[in-house]
């Protein structure tokens, strides 16, 4: 048996009876005690290009694991040519520059993610902000629990404790708070701006997106059907973001969504999918071929990902009427290693048709070129040291709401899987909400985000160099500096707008 221990992990190769053969276990030392079982490598050349995926034998499972405290947790898993023959291993590979990879913006990827376009619409409450110091919190996410049994390679929170969860009461004291206490507050104090937002939007400045998530399936929750049921009485668009559908739940309480998206796993980590093909996994009747309701898969590209699995994701789509596939790569990777696997994926996609020889969607497939900022984006960006999320976004989260009684609220859902690379080796994620690092306020205290100035809770430019969201931070930027508001051309036909 090969084993090592870090701060973090305990990771060993052996025999796994739930795979029935041996691979590499990882298992977070937190007490949630969650992990996840890597049963194949990228082998790559010096171009940076996937030759194969091959399965990790012995002799790999001793490479993977000499380089794990350099390399991390992700990377360790991307091998070179040259690393296998000479022995060592090396972090700094030839560069990638975001140009030299095949994609072009395409409308579903404004719709059905957060590229900042979407900010524009809600353009008053940034004149608010610039005016008064004040935020306006229009878009929220809850985990609502830390359940799931997924055993995903990628996941962002391995670091979790499962006991985390809200009930009923705070769930729905959270939302009031957010919708009715927010809009009479607007209406008292913030009369002109209000009024303004409710020429453009129709609706005073109060929460106006909200996204169920959570541990990979917020529908594990107990309160998950009355919560929605209540939720979808306010004019509130809800979505949903899971991994499984369980049986016990009623259809009917799926089509209060603006929106669901269905995240694939490694079709070896669930135990959802029968005979080990996510397609056969059950979806409710309620969702299929609805067209009240955009219904999508995500899927990350990885060392698991075989062209077999992305013909069958567009098959899935038209089988089951769906609407759209986001593919994206490892968040939890460095910048340079996500930009190299971004270029191998979005050269997949073209071998396989998915996208076309002009870079534009032939399929309903779109890839989010998701990728790490920079220290010289985060100082630039950052002048002020503030984070631009924070004025109209909030996550909140249940780590720690076991123990305390309380959790804590962030800017946004993707500081768990923040990582760097310099010369001594990579600063792996946390892949786990850190409070201290990153937190605002507790959720029993989530008035204070509209009712108060803003209040810089921590320094994005020493906590979040390597942001995700760094467009999204320049837009903000942007619109709370303009001088002229009335100026700004809306994008027509964009969908979504509430969840920018």
């Amino acid at each position: 048996m090969l084993k090592i221990e870090t701060d973090k992990y305990v990771v060993e190769y052996k025999f796994i009876n739930r795979i029935n053969k041996a691979a590499i276990l990882l298992k977070s030392k937190e007490s949630g005690g969650h992990g996840t079982i890597h049963t194949k490598f990228n082998l790559l050349n010096s171009n940076n290009e996937i030759i194969t995926t091959p399965e990790i034998d012995e002799n790999i499972a001793k490479f993977i694991i000499a380089s794990f405290h350099k390399k991390g947790d992700t990377e360790s898993f991307n091998i070179y040519e040259d690393e296998l023959k000479t022995g060592k291993f090396d972090l700094i590979k030839k560069n990638v520059n975001v140009e030299e990879i095949r994609h072009q913006l395409s409308k579903a990827e404004e719709n059905f993610t957060a590229t900042g376009t979407k900010l524009y619409y809600h353009w008053p409450i940034f004149k608010k902000f610039k005016e008064t110091g004040y935020q306006s919190i229009i878009r929220t996410t809850l985990t609502l629990h830390q359940v799931c049994v997924s055993k995903c390679h990628y996941c962002s929170t391995i670091g979790r404790n499962k006991s985390d969860s809200i009930n009923l009461d705070e769930a729905k004291e959270f939302i009031s708070k957010l919708y009715f206490n927010q809009a009479d507050f607007n209406q008292k104090n913030f009369e002109t701006h209000n009024k303004l937002y409710k020429k453009i939007t129709g609706t005073d400045i109060r929460l106006r997106g909200l996204i169920l998530s959570g541990g990979g399936q917020p529908n594990l929750w107990p309160y998950f059907e009355e919560f929605v049921s209540w939720c979808s009485k306010l004019d509130i668009d809800i979505g949903l973001i899971t991994n499984g559908f369980p049986k016990s739940i009623d259809e009917e309480i799926y089509t209060k969504f603006k929106w669901i998206r269905v995240s694939i796993t490694p079709e070896d980590a669930s135990p959802h999918y029968i005979e080990g093909k996510f397609n056969k996994q059950y979806f409710p009747e309620t969702i299929k071929r609805n067209s009240n309701i955009k219904v999508g898969l995500s899927y990350v590209y990885g060392p698991w990902t075989t062209d077999d699995v992305l013909m069958r994701i567009d098959l899935a789509i038209k089988e089951f009427g769906f609407d759209y596939c986001r593919v994206l790569a490892d968040c939890n990777l460095t910048r340079n290693a996500q930009l190299i696997a971004h270029k191998n994926l979005a050269d997949k996609l073209n071998k396989l048709k998915l996208i076309d020889n002009n870079d534009t969607t032939k399929s309903k497939f779109f890839h989010q070129l998701k990728y790490h900022g920079s220290k010289m984006e985060a100082n630039d960006i950052w002048s002020e040291g503030y984070c631009y999320l924070q004025i109209y976004n909030v996550f909140w989260d249940t780590t720690g709401h076991d123990e305390n009684g309380y959790s804590y609220c962030y800017p946004c859902d993707s500081i768990t899987v923040l990582a760097e690379e310099n010369e001594s080796g990579i600063i792996s994620p946390e892949r786990k909400f850190n409070y201290e690092k990153w937190g605002t306020v507790k959720n029993t205290e989530i008035e204070h985000l509209f009712r108060k100035p803003y209040e810089k809770y921590f320094d994005p430019r020493q906590n979040c160099v390597s942001c995700l969201f760094m467009k999204n931070n320049k837009i903000v930027k942007e619109l709370i500096n303009t001088n002229n508001y009335e100026n700004i051309v809306l994008q027509k036909d964009l969908d979504h707008i509430n969840f920018p």
